[in-house]
This record gives C-alpha cells, sequence and structure tokens, in this order.
C-alpha cells in the first residue's frame, strides 16, 4: 500500500500541468505521510481505496481521481448493491430517491426523501461520501456523487442489507430492502444509457430539442447535425433548445462543429492551453521520443471562422446547463454564452472556466486500483486565474425545472 500510494503521486507529479494549483505541496505531503504511518497491514482493496481515494481529492481537479474499485466483472460477483439510485440536492444536501432497480420496483417511491440507512444519517453519508469525489466546487462533487452512490455505499460500509428510514408526502416510512447484484442493476431500463444525442420537435409549439448528453463519436455527431439542421429549416422552427444537463463532456471537437450552425460570430472555445509534456504522457499518446518534457504553452489567437452553411440556423437558441455540466460540456457552454449564440438557462455549470482535463488512465502497480490524471489545464476563451468560475446561466433556474421554465416563461404560446 505504501509502495503504491508512492508511486500515485510521484506520478501525478511527473504527469500534470499544475498539481498544487489548488492544494500545497506541503498540505498534501503532511497528509500522505499521515495516512502511510497509520495504514493496517490486513487491509484489503476496499480498506486501501478509502485511504487513497480522499488524498487524491484533495487535489480539486475533477480529471484527476481515483473512482470506487469495480473495475472488474470477477470483483462483482458476490456485491450487492444498493438498489436505488439517488438525487442529492445542493446545497441542502437531501437525498431524494429517483430509480428502483429492484425487480417489483415499489421499495421506495420517486420523490421520497431518504433520512437514514441503517441508521446513518443522510447529511453523514453525503459528507463522508464527498471526500472521496474530486472535483472543483462542492456543487458539481454533490452532482458526482449521486453516479457513484451505490458503488460508495458498499466501498465505505459493506453492507448488502438496508434498513431505509424516509419521508414521503410529509409521512415518515421505514422499509428493509436488500441489495442486488451489478447484473440486475445495469440491465434495469431506467439505468441503461441515453443516446448521444437526438432531436424532437414540438412542431405545435414553434420548438426543436436537442438532448446533447455526450460530446462522443464526431463522425456520427457530423451526420447527425446535418440531419437535425435540414428538419429544423424544412418544418421551419424559429426556436431551438440544446440540453446539456446531463453532460459530462467528451470531445471538444463536437462542440466547434455545432458551434457552425449556430453561432453568428467566429469563435473559439480556449485561448490558452498548458500541456505537461512527460514520458508517461508520450508512452500514452504515442508523442515522438524527440519531444522535449516539461510545459508546453499552446496559445490560440486566432478564430474559427465561419465556414459557409446553408442549413446555419437563424432562430431563437436557448441553452439548459446544470451542476452536472462539465468538460467538453462546460468548455462548450462557455463559450456558447461569451460569443452570444443565445440564452443560458439552468444552474452554474460543474465544470470551471479555468480546469484541468486530457486525462489518461493508469494503474496501481500493486492494488490494481486504477486512477486518472489530468495533463492538461485549460483556459476558456477569455478567462484567467483571476476569476475562476463555471459558465453562469442569464436565468438561474434549479437544473430540473430549466426546461418546463424555458418552454413556459421565455418562449411565448405559439
Amino acid at each position: 500500500m505504501i509502495n503504491d500510494i508512492d508511486s500515485l503521486f510521484t506520478t501525478i507529479e511527473k504527469a500534470h500541468p499544475d498539481m498544487y494549483f489548488v492544494y500545497s505541496k506541503e498540505s498534501l505531503r503532511k497528509d500522505i505521510e499521515r495516512v502511510k504511518s497509520q495504514l493496517e497491514p490486513s487491509g484489503d482493496i476496499f480498506y486501501f481505496y478509502k485511504q487513497v481515494a480522499p488524498l487524491i481529492a484533495k487535489l480539486g481537479d475533477a480529471h484527476t481521481n481515483i473512482p470506487p474499485p469495480y473495475d472488474e466483472p470477477s470483483d462483482l460477483v458476490n456485491v450487492l448493491f444498493f438498489p436505488l439510485s439517488v438525487k442529492v440536492t445542493y446545497p441542502a444536501r437531501e437525498i431524494r430517491v429517483q430509480n428502483d432497480y429492484t425487480q417489483t420496483q415499489n421499495t421506495i417511491p420517486a420523490g421520497a426523501q431518504i433520512t437514514s440507512i441503517n441508521k446513518r444519517p443522510a447529511n453523514d453519508i453525503v459528507q463522508e461520501m464527498l471526500d472521496y469525489i474530486s472535483g472543483e466546487k462542492d456543487f458539481f462533487r454533490i452532482s458526482r456523487l449521486e453516479v457513484y452512490f451505490s458503488h460508495l455505499i458498499h466501498s465505505l460500509y459493506r453492507d448488502s442489507i438496508f434498513d431505509v428510514q424516509y419521508v414521503f408526502n410529509q409521512e415518515k416510512h421505514t422499509i428493509q430492502v436488500r441489495g442486488i447484484s451489478c447484473k440486475d442493476m445495469y440491465e434495469n431500463p431506467s439505468h441503461q444509457s441515453k443516446s448521444p444525442y437526438s432531436l424532437s420537435i414540438l412542431p405545435d409549439k414553434d420548438i426543436g430539442i436537442i438532448e446533447f448528453n455526450h460530446f462522443v463519436d464526431i463522425g456520427r455527431f457530423k451526420v447527425f447535425l446535418d440531419s437535425t439542421f435540414r428538419v429544423l429549416q424544412r418544418e421551419k422552427i424559429g426556436n431551438l433548445i440544446i440540453d446539456v444537463r446531463k453532460n459530462r463532456g467528451g470531445t471538444t471537437g463536437l462542440g466547434d462543429e455545432l458551434f457552425q450552425y449556430i453561432s453568428p460570430v467566429p469563435f473559439v472555445q480556449f485561448h490558452k492551453v498548458i500541456v505537461m509534456i512527460s514520458d508517461i504522457l508520450k508512452q500514452d499518446r504515442k508523442y515522438p521520443s524527440k519531444v522535449r518534457n516539461g510545459i508546453s504553452i499552446v496559445e490560440y489567437k486566432k478564430m474559427n471562422k465561419l465556414k459557409k452553411n446553408k442549413l446555419r440556423y437563424k432562430g431563437d437558441v436557448y441553452l439548459l446547463t446544470s451542476h452536472f455540466t462539465s468538460s467538453a460540456a462546460s468548455s462548450f457552454s462557455w463559450a456558447f454564452k461569451y460569443f452570444k449564440m443565445g440564452v443560458v438557462v439552468g444552474e452554474e455549470t460543474g465544470g470551471m472556466s479555468v480546469g484541468f482535463a486530457s486525462y489518461i488512465n493508469r494503474q496501481l502497480p500493486n492494488s490494481g486500483l486504477h486512477y486518472r490524471i489530468s495533463t492538461a489545464k485549460f483556459y476558456s476563451y477569455g478567462a484567467t486565474d483571476d476569476n475562476i468560475h463555471g459558465t453562469l446561466p442569464d436565468y438561474n433556474v434549479e437544473a430540473e425545472k430549466a426546461l418546463d421554465f424555458t418552454l413556459t416563461i421565455l418562449l411565448p404560446p405559439s
């Protein structure tokens, strides 16, 4: 375990462009030595995860992290997970049920507020879990906590049967639910991943909605954009809503492709990127060995020119954001607002105006824990280290209500 801790932070220091941007080197060194001095020799993989994940989370970088140790199918055979997905509210930190993965799907109703699990108060559970979630802001870390909630329940407490107290319609209830297997959880229809991008039309309201859930597969995305904007043009749709509330990023190039259809002016997403060139990065990205190691600064002084595009959209555009919106989705949101492509509705994005990304995947030599390291620091166009924040909406609305707000308040009835 000591060897893995040393390996982890030595590797991060070599590969990360600004490792101590948030948390000082001296403070981290003291934390590392404290953890190493208190290790128990008999600890298993979950014990080790509980020691090391809070250390890496102190770096305050969402892309430099250790996820819970459930990467291999063999790790999951005998694991029984908490059978409910949840929404954790901010700033109240209430745990509310979203989906029931049990076969009967009638254990706890959606929307119910969980007040305790196995006699642990809900607020205490959230507070403890946050120590294991990497990220820049509390509201973003809470949104990420929802993704790992069932995994963290097992990693931290190792429970397989759950006595749950909850409140629904102002009435208190207690119920015991059994954990479910990984197979049952992931095969549940409510757990299936949504399409990365889709279009729906509300013709009676003159509205098109692009649900944009993942910046992935640029070739497929180009085809999607061409067909989407042909439909919008043919149907003479005057209002377009782009929904990135459930989007945690991917490849930024997809954002540039979409901007070619909606931006009124030349644009660029970043004005500067600082990259740490290291042997680790060279090995992962197949850089030529002759490239010199060290900090490399790339500055973007030219805008992306608008291409000739007969399908360029002329109507009004609205962008829906949330605290979960991050990485490529947040840089997309920033440029959308900066270059005045439309109106932003929702919550401040979880991804910051200045942040780390372009991660590489690594594995610790002894425990086998997988982890990620950012290799670049990105500056959204116009952003500086002096005022770092997410994309700020024009209308600050709870993410769950952003679409209804846009449809009923901002868009006039047809």
